[in-house]
C-alpha cells in the first residue's frame, strides 16, 4: 500500500492516482510489479495448480499391514472414487456393453484392494454396492427397470452400511482389531 502525500489517503500499489484528490503517485518500478491485487492473484492461481495436481495424482493404496488413520482415509477416497464414477457411467442414457465393463472392472478392482483385518468388512460392503450397481446397469440397459429400482434400493443400502462400518473403524482407530 502507499499512501497520498496530499490528502493521507491509502491506495493500491498499482495505483496511478489517488482515488480522493487525483494527485499522480510517482512511478517506481519495482513496487508497481508487486502490487496487492497481482499478489493475490497469483497466490489463487498457484493454489488453484495445486488443487488440480492434487485431484490429478492417483492415490496410493491403502497399507494393509497397518490400520492408520492414513489407510482408512486413502480407502475412504478410493472408494468415493469409485461411486462418483459409477453414479457418472449410470447417469448416461444408453448403457453400452463398454460401461457394463467398467462396472465389472470396478468391482473386480475394489476385490483385490489389499486392506487390513479392521477394514475389510467395509471392503466387503463396497464390493457388495458395487456388484449392485453393475447390476442396475444391466437390469436398465434391458429393461427390467422393477429389478432395477429393487438393485438401487439395494445398493443404496450397502452404501449406508459401508459408510457405518468406516464410523466404527474410525471410532477405534489406532487400536482396531
Amino acid at each position: 500500500m502507499k499512501r497520498c502525500k496530499v490528502c493521507n489517503k491509502l491506495a493500491d500499489n498499482g495505483a496511478k492516482r489517488c482515488q480522493r484528490c487525483g494527485t499522480e503517485f510517482e512511478y517506481k518500478r519495482w513496487r508497481m510489479l508487486f502490487s496487492e491485487t497481482r499478489i493475490i492473484l497469483g497466490i489463487l492461481v498457484i493454489a488453484l495448480v495445486g488443487w488440480i495436481v492434487y485431484n490429478a495424482v492417483p492415490l496410493p493404496l491403502p497399507d494393509p499391514t497397518q490400520c492408520s488413520e492414513t489407510s482408512v482415509k486413502r480407502f475412504e477416497r478410493v472408494a468415493n472414487n469409485y461411486f462418483t464414477e459409477t453414479r457418472n457411467i449410470l447417469r448416461s442414457e444408453i448403457l453400452f456393453t463398454r460401461e457394463l465393463s467398467m462396472l465389472r472392472s470396478y468391482k473386480n478392482e475394489a476385490e483385490s484392494i489389499p486392506v487390513h483385518p479392521c477394514l475389510e468388512p467395509a471392503k466387503a460392503e463396497l464390493v457388495e454396492y458395487l456388484d449392485d450397481v453393475y447390476f442396475i446397469g444391466l437390469y436398465s440397459s434391458w429393461g427390467a427397470y422393477q429389478a432395477a429400482a429393487y438393485k438401487t434400493e439395494s445398493a443404496g443400502a450397502y452404501w449406508d452400511s459401508f459408510n457405518s462400518e468406516l464410523d466404527a473403524v474410525k471410532q477405534c482407530l489406532p487400536n482396531c482389531p
